[in-house]
């Protein structure tokens, strides 16, 4: 084959598929943690644990004619198992974004915080804890979505709708239940929030809802999730925090979680340049069905954590302790936890 011929070929495929695009970026990230946990339960110990996480992610963008900018991105993650997150695929300009995505990728996410923070989360330091940020409401929104933001207030102002039924891991040619629920596969969902400084200098503002419509059963119901944080940033300090409601509007009062509300307070202190530290409290209680006997408040679950974050030529680690009380929301069950952590980018 000649090469006119090959350029004649290039140029049929890009007309009928359609442009290449302008830009491929490929990085990703390892991250390596080695936790131990204790309780003064008795025969309830989970000892220390070394693993790590890698992620590979492929992003891209084209100028469009009308003056945005196409986008897509997914995210390869593999820990115990390998899976695809955070796709993307979506039209964006100085003030909108429209499109298509999964566990989300671009948009509001109501999982993340604006409370400053160094390293993990405390709510993810303690392994058999009640604690939470956003993830009742995550299987929903970790399958197919559409979402349309508005950039505005120093931040954007975005919604998302996951449909009854979404492709999930199959082609365009098929469509399978949402089951991302865990419930009977017949949910939709939706997510409203905003985040921003609202255009004053060193505020973080972050505020939503997100809800599914399941059918009220037994072990499900309609869902809603309300989030509210606020942060601010003073020169080395930083301090903020957030408020999550989660409501399962169940039918029945059988045993299960029928609600929870998590209350966050961070403070971070930049030491130098290489060194970071930080503090954070958390309490989450739980709201029980217990049958004909009526609803069941277990009792509030206290997560107290010391982060400390240091550069070591060029390599980030972070040290972390914390204490939890009245541990899964059982009274008088304490525990204890530190856990050392790095995550590098390439």
């Amino acid at each position: 084959m000649n090469k006119k011929l090959l350029l004649t070929s290039a140029l049929v495929s890009s007309v009928v598929a359609g442009s290449a695009l302008a830009e491929i970026k490929v990085g990703g990230d390892i991250e390596v943690n080695m936790r131990s946990y204790s309780t003064d339960a008795k025969a309830v110990s989970d000892g220390s644990h070394l693993g790590q996480e890698t992620n590979l992610s492929v992003s891209g963008g084209k100028d469009l004619d009308n003056g945005m900018t196409l986008k897509l991105g997914a995210k390869f993650e593999a820990d115990n198992t390998a899976e695809v997150n955070e796709r993307s695929f979506y039209a964006e300009s100085d003030t909108m974004f429209i499109g298509y995505g999964r566990d989300h990728g671009a948009g509001i996410d109501l999982d993340s915080t604006v409370a400053p923070h160094v390293g993990d989360q405390n709510d993810t330091l303690g392994v058999s804890s009640v604690a939470f940020s956003s993830n009742p409401m995550d299987g929903v929104f970790g399958a197919d979505h559409l979402k349309l933001g508005f950039k505005t207030l120093g931040g954007a102002i975005s919604g998302v709708y996951a449909p009854s039924f979404g492709s999930n891991n199959n082609d365009a040619a098929g469509l399978t239940a949402n089951t991302g629920d865990g419930g009977a596969g017949s949910a939709s969902g939706y997510s409203i929030g905003y985040q921003g400084s609202l255009g004053i200098e060193g505020l973080s503002v972050q505020a939503g809802i997100s809800g599914s419509d399941e059918t009220a059963t037994t072990s499900t119901g309609e869902q809603e999730l309300t989030k509210i944080g606020v942060a601010y940033n003073f020169g080395q300090f930083a301090v903020g925090g957030d408020i999550s409601d989660y409501g399962n509007g169940r039918t029945d009062a059988t045993d299960g979680v029928m609600g929870k509300q998590a209350k966050r307070v961070n403070a971070t202190f930049a030491a130098s340049d290489n060194m970071a530290l930080g503090v954070s409290y958390t309490e989450t209680e739980e709201s029980l069905g217990q049958a004909a006997t009526g609803y069941l408040t277990q009792t509030k679950e206290e997560i107290t954590a010391l982060t400390v974050g240091y550069n070591i030529a060029g390599l980030g680690f972070n040290f972390s302790y914390a204490e939890i009380q009245n541990v899964g929301g059982a009274s008088g069950t304490d525990a204890t936890t530190w856990q050392i952590r790095t995550k590098q980018a390439f």
